[in-house]
């Protein structure tokens, strides 16, 4: 009988060493500062995993877009680390549990599932969010086989609790631009999805946007940080 387990994609622990010593070396060439906490979830004995749990919280005087495009570099320097071991290794990053193993398959699509590297990236800004939408003992369990680059865990519990309609357009761009950083997506579906993006933080947020998105898909990208730049703006600069 076929289960679940049958269809996930696989990284052997050959492959999650490479990916810690490329990780641990993109950590140095970062502004650490906007960082509390970065640590990777999991046993590193274990002979195979799905994917890998990296776990990060913002500083305490960190801007949250600012953050948001650290994590982006973090992951960015990790690829470009990553590809020197082997040239066909790239990383697909999931912020959301539900959409985690759609963002892996459609990785693959181009690229192939050889060179990939899965990365389940959970971002927590403070500690309310970490308890609501975590299992009950999950923090118990993770610091069993907790590996910590940077910081200390118990940073989460002084970040103070921002409301719900400040965070919202910022992971709206953070799950939108970490997918879209996969370089095995298709272009048309970053358009696509950046264009429906960008009108939707217009009219939910009132935000200024362009009135026509950028073609390439690096200028997409420098438009979204340009966006973080502005929510920073009006959440910390009253």
């Amino acid at each position: 009988m076929e289960t679940l387990d049958s269809y996930r994609h696989k990284i052997n622990k050959n492959l999650k060493k490479e990916f810690y010593k490329s990780f641990k070396e993109a950590i140095a060439n970062i502004d650490i500062k906007k960082f509390g906490f970065i640590g990777i979830i999991g046993s590193f004995d274990k002979k195979e995993s799905h994917d890998i749990d990296i776990l990060i919280f913002p500083s305490k005087g960190a801007k949250l877009g600012e953050t948001i495009i650290e994590i982006e570099n973090l992951y960015s320097e990790t690829e470009k680390n990553l590809r020197k071991i082997n040239n066909k290794y790239y990383i697909a990053a999931s912020p959301k549990k539900s959409i985690q193993e759609l963002v892996y398959y459609l990785s693959s699509l181009q690229e192939g599932s050889i060179g990939l590297i899965p990365v389940h990236s959970l971002f927590f800004i403070n500690y309310r969010d970490f308890k609501k939408f975590n299992p009950k003992d999950f923090e118990k369990q993770i610091k069993k086989d907790l590996i910590t680059f940077y910081g200390d865990f118990d940073i989460i519990k002084q970040l103070p609790n921002l409301p719900g309609k400040i965070l919202e357009p910022y992971f709206f761009i953070l799950e939108f631009d970490m997918a879209s950083r996969i370089k095995s997506f298709p272009k048309h579906l970053v358009r696509a999805s950046a264009e429906s993006l960008f009108e939707y933080l217009h009219k939910k947020y009132g935000i200024e946007v362009r009135d026509e998105p950028p073609y390439k898909i690096e200028d997409i990208h420098k438009d979204f940080r340009k966006l973080l730049y502005i929510l920073d703006k009006k959440t910390y600069e009253k």
